[in-house]
């Protein structure tokens, strides 16, 4: 019974503590503030650029609404700079840029979306409108690039904690833009688990295992009080990449099929050589990569630390 009193005592003085604790006034924040300015010039600035890359195909490069929406991109994307250079509260601050491991990390992530998202397309097309597949048999054809995908994280941030992030990084950007020159040469009628496969799988691998070493240099050089800002630059990084990547390669495809049915070729013909055109644009991005890699620092960490990365690789997710 005296144990029980006394607990119920401490119990009581306690909770009158944090009662007392509550309620002291607590200290006024400033006025939070949004950089509205920032994210309209932003979003407009890449808007006009996507729209103008899509009107490319039917109008022509040097049409002039083609010519005004790129120019009209590129202008509002720097009067985004200057107004993130000046606001007191932008919504990226452009310090982060001047970590070379982050800058050079938000360029491999935009190249590695656009590599991956033109290959799903473009695939995903040449196996339903080429191949006759339907979308239940083309999810199955994809599965094993799944796995890779997932294999490659999981080695990858294994492969980091011994060798370094620029190691891995550049041996994973040598194997995705193998698996894509394999896809490229890919034939209407050749059998999948030749012609197919094995690119899927090497691109799988790749495609994950560069975005884990690159997630970890970028975060290695940034002070914890910008982690937060940094991870949000690597993702829009990552989806700007992405999107303008898929509408230039699509684009560039879409452009070499109708060229080629001008010419005479027939439509199923065309249609494979667009296919495998679009493939070795993307093939042209991800070797980009390598060069990324080589001029990336070289980071070695924790496993805890790797595995994290690759739980945030855009890809793996």
């Amino acid at each position: 019974m005296g144990v029980s009193r006394q607990r119920a005592h401490r119990h009581s003085r306690h909770c009158r503590g944090l009662l007392r604790h509550s309620r002291k006034p607590r200290p006024r924040v400033g006025r939070r503030t949004f950089d509205v300015a920032g994210a309209v010039l932003s979003t407009a600035g890449l808007l006009a650029i996507m729209l103008g890359v899509i009107r490319a195909e039917p109008l022509g490069w040097g049409s002039l609404e083609v010519v005004g929406l790129l120019a009209g991109g590129v202008l509002l994307l720097g009067a985004f700079v200057v107004v993130e250079s000046r606001s007191a509260a932008p919504l990226i601050p452009l310090r982060l840029f001047r970590t070379r491991s982050l800058s050079l990390s938000v360029v491999a992530l935009g190249l590695n979306s656009a590599g991956f998202l033109a290959m799903f397309f473009l695939t995903a097309i040449f196996l339903q409108q080429v191949r006759g597949l339907s979308a239940l048999d083309t999810g199955w054809a994809f599965l094993p690039m799944g796995i890779a995908a997932i294999v490659g994280a999981l080695v990858a941030s294994r492969l980091v904690t011994a060798f370094g992030t620029r190691a891995v990084q550049l041996t994973a950007a040598v194997i995705s833009v193998v698996g894509l020159l394999l896809l490229s040469g890919a034939d209407a009628t050749d059998p999948y688990a030749t012609s197919l496969l094995p690119g899927l799988v090497l691109f799988g691998l790749g495609i994950t295992a560069m975005g884990v070493p690159a997630q970890v240099a970028a975060q290695s050089k940034v002070h914890q009080d910008d982690a937060g800002a940094a991870s949000g630059v690597l993702n829009a990084g990552y989806q700007v990449g992405g999107a303008l990547g898929l509408a230039v390669i699509t684009t560039l495809a879409t452009s070499h099929v109708a060229d080629a049915v001008s010419s005479g070729t027939a439509p199923a013909a065309a249609a494979v050589s667009g296919y495998q055109f679009g493939l070795l644009v993307a093939a042209v991005f991800a070797a980009t990569n390598i060069v990324i890699a080589l001029l990336s620092p070289s980071v070695k960490v924790s496993q805890a630390e790797s595995t994290e990365a690759a739980e945030l690789d855009p890809v793996s997710i």
